[in-house]
């Protein structure tokens, strides 16, 4: 199987266990996937823990225990790069939005959009990649997320047609497939010969 469909199928995975959630399910889900596939990207570029219980994510002193200490160490050793960084630090504001909230938080809040739409501007590119293969390699698992539509159109006309938590679930499932795709990619650190 080819890498294109591999990586269309991924999203497609993602974006139907995303809708399986309630809106605030799908938030926390959301981070929780790009939470763990960051940790895994961090793992496979250190080298092992000599523990069994890895000291960096584990314990009262683990210094990446938390998503937003694994965003910026993980920019900072350079396995991700400067947009996915903000769009996972969105995404970890968002998630804190729903889940610390008293009040019903909901893709239709203002708040919400404007994230989305940073969202959207910050991963355009990965947008136009993904519509692109699903025209060019006629990719059904692709072009089932898409559904034909096109962000050269703009997010506004994208809203339109599926909706804000739509656009959300194809963002986050592309990011998330996205650093899946990148574990070949890292070459581990060695340790020095004692």
């Amino acid at each position: 199987m080819n890498d294109q469909l591999e990586f269309g199928q991924l999203i497609l995975e993602y974006v139907k266990q995303l809708r399986e959630e309630s809106e605030r399910g799908a938030v926390i889900v959301s981070a929780a996937l790009m939470d763990e596939a960051l940790e895994e990207l961090i793992k496979a570029k250190l080298v092992p823990s000599p523990e069994k219980k890895d000291e960096l994510f584990i314990g009262a002193y683990a210094p990446l225990d938390n998503f937003s200490a694994k965003i910026d160490f993980a920019y900072r050793i350079g396995i991700i790069g400067f947009s996915i960084r903000a769009s996972l630090h969105l995404l970890r504001k968002l998630r804190n939005d729903f889940a610390h909230s008293a009040l019903q938080m909901s893709f239709d809040s203002s708040s919400v959009r404007d994230r989305i739409r940073e969202l959207f501007k910050l991963n355009k590119e990965l947008l136009d990649v993904l519509w692109d293969v699903a025209k060019k390699e006629n990719n059904p698992y692709i072009a089932e997320i898409t559904g034909g539509i096109d962000s050269k159109q703009g997010i506004d006309y994208l809203v339109e047609i599926a909706g804000w938590r739509s656009i959300f679930q194809i963002l986050v499932s592309l990011i998330s497939a996205s650093l899946r795709q990148h574990y070949g990619d890292i070459e581990p650190l060695k340790s020095l010969a004692d």
